[in-house]
């Protein structure tokens, strides 16, 4: 929920070598993959028999991904850092517990320590498609990806122990705390000495007291348990194949939480920042309208009141921790200037943002 690196982006590699960098300080390369593959061939997995054309792809901000092209079928590898071996078991228990629905990736195999590749991974089959774009995302795109999401949220008992984690706020005080406890640290930062970062998070902090007037309306949570969610959902990791069929993937941080949270935590990602706003609201109208919540409508309006102060305050973190950041080879970090432009358009959101949907009157 609260990751430090949303704004990395994944760059693919055409070069056939891989040269990322492992905690270990030992690169994954192409011969492990093949020695991995190997072993699973050996087990059973048919997918591994015979000749597999194997390429480095991009990587989220730890991850690396492998395509591995059998010839009747292509599927990925997906290795992860070393100490992160709770990703891999959420992951894999989120396809297995979702392998009904077609937006899922079909996990194959997974494997909490491959020996060949010293680290964490898991085999999974590549949906068709291509990475969906924001700004050219339509009604006919979140349709059914609203209805991916309803699917998910519909389960109360993930029924595996990895998914019963919480993944992020039960509830709008966790948003407010986390508000809170993010600005105490960063006005005991060095950061402070910069009269830019002094007088906006000053900014922050009145918007932050602007919430305190708004009612949470806390009952409306007293009977709602979180259920299964995504964990990271946000546009990057949508695939889309034509017509008007959505994928879903990067499940590794999959695990229980609010999903009116969800929802209006994916339109007011800043890779959502282009989508047009009516298109926006609709879609979230849509989805309180369909929902079986009572108070759907009430829920999403106090997380679209907290969502853009939390920004604000996340992306001022972000500055204040740029130099810090760990940053693996086939990532590219956002601009810190551009993180200022985002952080002004967030203000400005947050200064305005009435708190919508409302439901239309009978």
């Amino acid at each position: 929920m609260y990751r430090r690196a949303y704004f990395s982006k994944a760059m693919d590699s055409q070069t056939g070598r891989d040269t990322s960098t492992r905690r270990d300080g030992r690169s994954p390369d192409l011969k492990d993959l093949a020695r991995y593959l190997a072993r699973l061939a050996g087990e059973g997995h048919a997918f591994a028999a015979g000749q597999c054309h194997i390429q480095p792809l991009g990587g989220g901000f730890n991850n690396r991904i492998y395509e591995i092209d059998t010839g009747g079928g292509i599927y990925l590898v997906k290795v992860y850092p070393a100490d992160r071996g709770q990703r891999q078991e959420r992951e894999y228990a989120a396809m297995k517990r979702l392998s009904y629905l077609e937006a899922v990736p079909q996990a194959v195999t997974g494997d909490p320590w491959a020996e060949e590749l010293n680290a964490p991974a898991l085999v999974y089959e590549k949906l068709p498609g291509a990475p969906v774009k924001p700004t050219g995302m339509t009604g006919e795109d979140l349709n059914p990806l609203l209805e991916i999401m309803r699917a998910v949220h519909g389960i109360s008992d993930p029924g595996d122990a990895s998914l019963a984690r919480p993944a992020g706020p039960v509830r709008p005080r966790d948003c407010l705390d986390f508000i809170d406890e993010t600005t105490h640290a960063l006005a005991a930062s060095a950061a402070m000495n910069d009269p830019r970062f002094r007088e906006t998070l000053g900014r922050a902090r009145d918007l932050r007291r602007c919430l305190d007037m708004m009612d949470p309306r806390p009952g409306l949570w007293a009977d709602c348990p979180p259920c299964l969610c995504h964990g990271d959902f946000r546009p990057a990791n949508l695939i889309k194949a034509e017509p008007d069929r959505i994928g879903l993937v990067d499940w590794e941080h999959a695990g229980t939480m609010d999903p009116f949270f969800e929802v209006a935590g994916f339109f007011w990602h800043p890779e959502c920042a282009g989508m047009e706003a009516g298109l926006r609201e609709e879609a979230i109208g849509d989805y309180c309208e369909r929902s079986a919540d009572p108070h759907a409508f009430e829920r999403m309006a106090v997380y679209q009141a907290i969502l853009p102060v939390q920004w604000c305050v996340r992306i001022l973190s972000l500055i204040e921790g740029y130099d810090r950041q760990p940053v693996q080879p086939w990532n590219e970090p956002r601009p810190q200037e551009a993180l200022w432009d985002d952080l002004e358009e967030y203000i400005g959101l947050a200064a305005g943002s009435s708190g919508a949907p409302r439901r239309d009157p009978a």
